[in-house]
């Protein structure tokens, strides 16, 4: 197959070009494959300066998915302003997660090539990156080989994690060959017939494991697994996910939506990127307020640039909208641009469900103030200018949305609808819980509490 060929023409002339100085080290190599299907090759350099080469045969399909859409199939050589972002972007951008990579491998914990050569094997969305002569096993639907866990296991593995994401230090014991994005601790498993397993060979993980962190925000898993209940009671698309005990660890479990049982059962990478990925923004950049990074204008325009028809385009300027007002309305101060992301399935492409969604409300003061400076929470992304939650106008609102296609006065009408319904959204979360120990009932109530303070709902 070609697919399983180490390094197609196209890439041949490249790594060429990038040796034609005799004193030149060899380029390394990267290959991507997307489900099992040879996309191109990741070249560096010995000077860092990498890029990404699509295969030929894959490029001129008309039914190959891009590797991303600020890398168009049109393009055959994409250079590093677009490929290390989207690079840095499947790999933890937590310093000390990342530091104690590098260490583990022996490599700059700055070069995302160097770290993804031993983690990038299982990544966000469809795609694998293998060095040259390691054989791409999914394209043979090799995908079904675990390693049953008991939970003492796993409780190990998310006590190693924790440990990796706080001290930098790391533990040839951490099972560390797959690569998740983000700044929390997590790992990555399958569930395999109400088990944990660990993923061997081109096996997927399905699920992604988050405990919390003891020096962290008091239970996180119970503020999350409210605010993306309370998403999903008010009509929004989320990710699948719970909450469970594992040793001495609270764990949220969220369900990999980039992963689907195909027709015989085998697993299936499904496509998908960040915004910050589609929008070349490094992880450093995800902030709007904070690092000037990407806001709801930027996305505005690369939805206005996909090749889709109009109703398409306006569809998910709508649903990007409401999943920015909802996490405007609910005071979640996190959902920054990586916390978005695109479903990418050749040439369609669809917003992928809602996942990461945080409330700051249970953390606030009895005036719905943070910290002991009493400062007011900020969005990360602004509504016209505006990043103070309690500050966003309507008209605010419906400025956004007509830049993303959506009419101001239906998006008036959905903000005005969150602010309505959110705490009753968040009742109904609470009393969802199926763990129901003393501790996890009392902080609920605090959540719900927290989010019945918030100023904006109490004037509607």
């Amino acid at each position: 197959m070609r697919e399983s060929v180490r390094c197609s023409t196209c890439s041949e002339r490249w790594v060429t070009a990038l040796k034609k100085q005799r004193s030149m080290p060899a380029a390394r190599e990267l290959l991507a494959y997307l489900d099992g299907r040879r996309a191109g090759t990741f070249l560096q350099e010995s000077t860092g300066n990498t890029v990404f080469v699509y295969d030929e045969e894959y490029r001129r399909d008309p039914l190959s998915t891009p590797l991303s859409l600020s890398m168009s199939t049109a393009v055959e050589r994409h250079n590093k302003r677009k490929v290390l972002p989207w690079l840095n972007g499947l790999i933890p951008d937590n310093d000390a997660a990342r530091s104690a990579i590098a260490q583990r491998f022996d490599v700059n914990p700055k070069n995302p090539f160097a770290i993804l050569e031993h983690i990038g094997s299982d990544a966000p969305g469809a795609i694998q990156l293998l060095p040259p002569g390691e054989e791409c096993t999914d394209a043979h639907n090799d995908r079904t080989a675990v390693k049953r866990l008991a939970d003492e296991d796993v409780a190990e593995q998310l006590r190693l994690v924790i440990d990796e994401y706080r001290d930098g230090t790391p533990d040839a014991r951490l099972d560390q060959r797959f690569s998740l994005p983000g700044a929390q601790p997590k790992i990555a498993l399958v569930r395999d017939r109400g088990e944990w397993a660990r993923a061997l060979g081109a096996t997927p993980t399905t699920h992604i494991l988050k405990p919390v962190p003891p020096d962290g925000f008091r239970r996180v898993d119970i503020v999350e697994y409210l605010t993306l209940t309370a998403a999903s009671n008010l009509g929004l698309t989320t990710a699948e996910f719970w909450i469970e005990q594992i040793g001495p660890h609270r764990v949220f479990v969220s369900k990999r939506y980039d992963r689907e049982p195909g027709a015989d059962g085998i697993m299936r990478r499904l496509h998908q990127e960040d915004l910050g990925q589609a929008l070349s923004a490094d992880p450093a950049k995800k902030y709007q307020r904070r690092d000037g990074g990407p806001g709801i204008g930027a996305v505005a325009t690369l939805i206005r640039a996909l090749a889709l028809s109009d109703s398409r385009r306006v569809q998910i300027g709508w649903e990007f909208f409401r999943g920015v007002a909802f996490n405007s309305v609910a005071y979640c101060t996190d959902a920054h641009i990586k916390n978005y992301s695109m479903m990418l399935d050749g040439a369609h492409t669809q917003l992928a469900p809602l996942y990461d969604l945080n409330t700051i409300a249970p953390y606030l003061d009895g005036r719905s103030r943070y910290g002991a400076r009493g400062e007011a929470p900020q969005a990360a992304m602004s509504i016209d200018g505006e990043y103070r939650f309690d500050a966003m106008s309507e008209a605010g609102f419906a400025k956004e949305a007509k830049k993303l296609g959506v009419d101001g006065g239906r998006a008036v009408d959905e903000v005005r609808r969150l602010r309505r319904d959110l705490v009753g959204a968040f009742e109904i979360a609470r009393d969802s819980l199926v763990t129901v120990d003393d501790d996890t009932t009392s902080f609920a109530q605090e959540v719900v509490d927290g989010v019945a303070r918030i100023p904006s709902l109490t004037r509607s």
